[in-house]
């Protein structure tokens, strides 16, 4: 499974990416908005991490973006920042999950394998309604 993941702090970029290595995904990281954007149109993801906060960009703004071009990679919004707002800013912008930091790596892979089942899942059941 290929994953992007937009994170600006290298150290946790860094130790998220060794651990989603581990468990056999192929990870791409991005620093920010233009960045995310120019490896999307590159390459297919089966799943794109994004943290809010990436200095100067947003990362609900990138997700709103994607979801205007009708992009429906599962989008895992992360945020240093939890709130009530913050949740809701992420559902309205298209995101399918929400982790508030720090969060125990298990629940990062319990969330990524739980997107991409219900993203298969979907596919196929519009492969049998168009076949």
């Amino acid at each position: 499974m290929r994953i992007l993941l937009v994170e600006d702090d290298q150290r946790i970029a860094g130790f998220m990416k060794r651990g989603l290595a581990a468990e056999a995904y192929d990870v791409d990281l991005a620093s920010g908005k233009a960045q995310a954007l120019a490896l999307i149109e590159a390459c297919p993801y089966d799943v794109i991490i994004l943290d809010i906060f990436l200095g100067v960009d947003d990362g609900l703004d990138i997700c709103r973006v994607l979801r205007q071009r009708s992009m429906r990679t599962p989008i895992v919004i992360m945020t240093a920042k939890d709130s009530a707002e913050t949740r809701q800013a992420s559902e309205e912008a298209g995101a399918d999950a929400y982790l508030p930091k720090p969060f125990p790596f298990d629940d990062l892979l319990a969330t990524i394998m739980r997107l991409h089942k219900s993203y298969v899942s979907a596919d196929s059941l519009r492969e049998i309604k168009a076949g």
